[in-house]
């Protein structure tokens, strides 16, 4: 008689103790529209997936393409300044085109 009562004392606190860690930091309603709208049709989360792969990878590329060109200007072929290398062959292919 003790061993039941303790056993079912143990059991109504495993299930107290399990509805509260079902408790989530998402509302339910957030969930169910979730699910309703999206993953219930194998199309549409497959959809939802891949476009927010794209968004995602689209967000992070511009961002990091925008920090490497901050931290490297100057030093890549679009920032460098080229009339600075300019010199004045003009006037030897001007010669070459003679000769021949």
């Amino acid at each position: 008689m003790l061993f039941a009562r303790s056993a079912r004392l143990a059991s109504r606190t495993a299930t107290i103790g399990m509805q509260r860690r079902q408790m989530t930091i998402i509302p339910q309603g957030a969930l169910q529209f979730f699910y309703n709208n999206i993953a219930k049709s194998n199309i549409t989360y497959i959809g939802f997936i891949v476009s927010g792969i794209i968004v995602s990878e689209t967000m992070f590329g511009g961002v990091t393409d925008g920090i490497w060109n901050a931290k490297n200007k100057g030093k890549t072929y679009e920032t460098i300044d080229w009339s600075v290398f300019k010199e004045d062959d003009d006037d030897e292919e001007e010669e070459d085109d003679d000769d021949e």
